[in-house]
């Protein structure tokens, strides 16, 4: 009976068989950079492929070389290694140790061509970008609906905010017929229904699998549609078409999602924040006020009309009292001069000097002080004492 091998028994002698052959120790190898991720290890694994087949490979931080900036997906390379299998997978691949820049895939020379097409028809302008709404409560997406890259939106989305409200559009993200969905998507968007943004995306991929995202009628719908545009396609290494003309370019999904729905809780407590800012504003605000108004109180009743009239009534009172102290004195000394005068008047008055036995003498009611005041015949009055005589003049004597 045979023996029995486990899974990494199996793969450990073929590994030894890989290692033993002489071609598969150093290998060259011409094709197309494809899926090209550099790992945060310092690590670059990718895919080496030509139209019939392809390959995996891995190039090790060590054996870097000057050009591996100037690599990526589309790129033409030959690539010098040798031939193993992973034990763990049980994928055999190329562990290279040299890469050298062959030319510009087939794929990479169109991208570059209708790049430069469309910046010169300005559709690249930043002048021609519509401005991404800050608060929108209603999100379209296009991408597919069996994807990673609607999970990781919905994710987010519903993280940041749970009343945001999303619209997917499922559309195929890969393949012949991608663009036109991804196209019908974005007029679905502009002329039935409605929303604040539109995210357009998918997940990673080689160049072939974004080539959808690099097409021109994608690229001239995302710049003739009303509604702003977000572009999260691939990984943040990766770039299309479609971040070039849409309104925002996102690195990943994810992160389109984060551009595109605010943090609602972040909101609230702006909100509050203000709430409590403007309350203390106003009750600042009214606490000055009110000592503005009291003291404004104070001076209009300093300056009010009827302060004004107390005070006129006051001074009034205070004149009329000393208006009739001084009118009492000077009746008291008029009286007293009065009274002297009478006393002296007395000692003059005809009427004292008619209680002494003289007359008072008048004609036609006037005084009588000489004889020549009246003729012969002529009556008169003569006052006494205790009455009045009439009499007639008979004769006049001079003295």
């Amino acid at each position: 009976m045979n023996n029995v091998l486990s899974v990494l028994q199996l793969n450990t002698y073929i590994k030894r068989k890989f290692e033993q052959d002489f071609v598969l120790k150093n290998v060259s190898v011409e094709g197309e950079l494809s899926n090209f991720k550099r790992h945060s290890s310092g690590h670059i694994y990718f895919t080496l492929k030509d139209d019939k087949a392809q390959v995996s490979c891995v190039l090790f931080k060590t054996y870097l070389s000057g050009i591996e900036d100037e690599l990526r997906d589309g790129a033409k390379v030959i690539i010098k290694g040798s031939v193993s299998l992973y034990e763990k997978s049980g994928q055999y691949q190329i562990y290279v140790r040299k890469i050298e820049k062959a030319g510009i895939g087939e794929l990479f020379v169109l991208f570059e061509k209708l790049k430069k097409k469309l910046q010169k028809e300005g559709l690249f302008d930043e002048r021609s970008k519509r401005n991404i709404p800050k608060y929108a409560h209603k999100i379209g997406i296009i991408t597919s609906s069996t994807g990673a890259a609607i999970r990781d939106i919905v994710q987010v989305a519903k993280r940041r905010n749970p009343y945001v409200e999303l619209i997917l559009y499922p559309s195929l993200v890969q393949g012949d017929f991608a663009k036109d969905n991804i196209v019908k998507g974005i007029e679905y968007f502009n002329y039935e229904e409605s929303v604040d943004i539109i995210i357009v995306g998918r997940g990673g991929g080689s160049i072939e699998d974004l080539w959808p995202f690099n097409e021109e009628v994608v690229a001239r719908a995302i710049f003739e549609s009303n509604t702003p545009i977000i572009s999260g396609v691939g990984h943040e290494t990766d770039f299309v078409i479609s971040d070039f003309v849409s309104d925002l370019r996102a690195p990943t999904p994810s992160a389109a999602a984060e551009l595109a729905v605010f943090d609602y809780y972040e909101f609230i407590n702006k909100i509050n924040q203000y709430k409590i800012v403007l309350k203390n504003r106003f009750e600042s605000y009214i606490q000055l006020n009110r000592q503005k108004l009291l003291g404004l109180t104070k001076l209009i009743e300093q300056k009010h009309p009827r302060q004004s009239l107390e005070d006129k009534m006051l001074n009034l009172e205070q004149l009329r009292l000393l208006l009739i102290s001084r009118g009492k004195r000077t009746f008291e000394n008029k009286r007293n001069l009065l009274s002297i005068l009478n006393e002296r008047l007395k000692g003059k008055s005809p009427l004292a000097r008619i209680d002494e036995g003289y007359a008072y003498i008048t004609y036609k009611g006037n005084r009588v002080t000489s004889i020549n005041d009246i003729k012969e015949n002529d009556q008169m009055e003569v006052l006494i004492k205790d009455g009045k005589l009439i009499t007639t003049i008979n004769s006049k004597e001079v003295i």
